[in-house]
């Protein structure tokens, strides 16, 4: 009885698994069922390794169900655990080049300017593509113009402009922008940009991307946080349904953000840098739709699980860095320093003369 409700909850799970994979080619325009498969996908990937440890202790050929579908959708499961498939060796380049991608959250957790751009100057990246780049309207210009003298090129668009209140995001570049554009689509908050940047005589288009939040309120936050006092089946229910209302609407958007997004991508003239914090994992329709056939530096250089986001016991990977493929991936760190409930991706690729 007990072999067979462990092999019913195998199967189970095995299947879930499938159905994150499809999270990635079925558009939540569609439908959103699949979507929360791929959100969940790092708890249900362990749970199959789970699984098939204890067939083979067990001694049961049974592992093989859980281990044939990792095997065969590879490379879906190392966009979650990755384990780098490229290698510097025997790559030339004639220079290199460094990009910090960082949701600074309007700045909420840095007490003085000086302590940010002391951070920023440490990093010296040659393009930064900033999200979330917000002020009171008096201290608009203060961190653009303690950037400027090692930045001398930005390009920056305020999405929301109130009385009191800019919000927006920003790129900035040690080497000369030279044609700026938005890429506007239907938000009240988010919005891409796309700056053409001059690096050696060759041009390469850097899109800068803030995509639509999941939108949790300070009241939806404290109703989660609520799961620690109260864990009654209930609570469970009115939470999750909260999540689902939130996370569906969401997903939509971000889908059609997407392809919005990857038009710009498509009609490009120019190599490409697309980065920023998509609200979304990399087992999602909204990445996949982006990155086509573009190169992820963390799963080109990085090991192990990667998370971006970490705020109310969420540790997820929603910021990425996604390059042309013709560029040599290097490297991708993230930082673990608090000024946002963001980390700063810091990442570092070669690139040579186009031909």
């Amino acid at each position: 009885m007990a072999k067979n409700i462990i092999l019913l909850a195998n199967i189970l799970f095995a299947v879930f698994h499938l159905f994150g994979v499809i999270s990635t080619i079925i558009s939540p325009l569609w439908t959103t069922f699949f979507a929360y498969f791929g959100l969940f996908s790092p708890f249900i990937i362990l749970l199959n390794i789970c699984f098939i440890i204890l067939w083979i202790i067990r001694k049961r050929k049974l592992w093989i169900i859980s281990a044939s579908i990792l095997i065969l959708t590879y490379p879906y499961v190392n966009s979650v655990f990755t384990v780098p498939y490229r290698k510097l060796t025997n790559q030339t380049f004639d220079k290199e080049i460094k990009v910090l991608s960082y949701n600074i959250s309007l700045l909420s957790g840095v007490k003085k300017i000086d302590d940010f751009v002391k951070f920023i100057d440490s990093v010296d990246a040659d393009i930064m593509c900033f999200q979330e780049f917000g002020f009171f309207r008096k201290d608009k210009d203060k961190l653009k113009n303690a950037l400027q003298k090692k930045y001398p090129y930005s390009h920056i668009w305020y999405k929301n402009q109130t009385k009191n209140y800019w919000w927006g995001v920003a790129t900035f570049s040690k080497y000369p922008i030279v044609n700026k554009k938005k890429v506007d689509y239907n938000s009240l908050y988010n919005v891409s940009i796309y700056s053409d940047i001059t690096i050696n005589a060759d041009t390469v288009r850097v899109i800068n991307n803030h995509l639509e939040s999941n939108k949790f309120t300070l009241s939806d936050i404290k109703q989660y946080r609520s799961l620690n006092q109260d864990f009654s089946s209930e609570n469970i229910v009115n939470i999750s349904s909260l999540l689902s209302r939130k996370l569906s609407k969401a997903y939509k958007i971000r889908a059609s953000q997407a392809a919005i997004v990857r038009k710009v991508i498509d009609d490009s003239p120019y190599r490409l840098v697309v980065c920023g914090d998509f609200n979304d994992v990399a087992e999602s329709y909204a990445y996949h739709k982006i990155k086509s056939d573009l190169v992820d530096l963390s799963t080109a250089t990085s090991w192990g699980y990667r998370y971006s986001f970490h705020n109310n016991y969420m540790l997820v990977g929603i910021d990425h860095i996604l390059i042309d493929k013709s560029f040599v991936p290097i490297s991708l760190h993230i930082d673990r320093i608090t000024f946002s409930d963001h980390y700063p991706l810091i990442g570092s690729f070669g690139i040579s003369r186009s031909k």
